[in-house]
């Protein structure tokens, strides 16, 4: 009678095992973006869900695109003392940067709805191939 539960039923495990799971994507630091390259520009959509406008941050120099999206969030309850009954903070940070040649940085479009950042950047017309031929002897 003193084996009531089975001996593969460790409650042990179970907690590592949820702990890990919820943890799992905790230190993503991602989020999704493509990028299509036309003869004529890049055109960038990335997603950012729960994210407003004036969260975002988008800079474009020496050919590299940063985009950035910082939020915080503050929550409250209140009795109707004005006590509080719970106060809850959290803070989301995100960066990603883009190697993108020969884009005409004063022609970029950005637009933001629904969620998904849309950047258009197109590529200046006097923008040449940096890549240069090494001969081998």
């Amino acid at each position: 009678m003193a084996n009531l539960m089975p001996r593969n039923n460790d409650l042990m495990s179970l907690g590592d095992r949820f702990f890990d799971n919820f943890f799992a994507n905790a230190g993503n630091n991602e989020f999704n973006v493509d990028i299509k390259e036309t003869d004529q520009a890049y055109e960038v959509k990335a997603d950012l869900p729960g994210f407003d406008k004036a969260d975002l941050n988008v800079y474009y120099n020496d050919d590299v695109l940063t985009i950035e999206a910082n939020r915080n969030d503050e929550t409250e309850d209140k009795d109707e003392a004005g006590n509080f009954l719970r106060r809850e903070r959290s803070s989301r940070s995100y960066r990603r940067q883009f190697l993108l040649k020969g884009a005409d940085e004063d022609q970029v479009k950005a637009t933001f709805k629904a969620g998904v950042l849309s950047l258009e950047l197109p590529k200046a017309k006097n923008a040449t191939d940096d890549q240069k031929k090494i001969e081998i002897e």
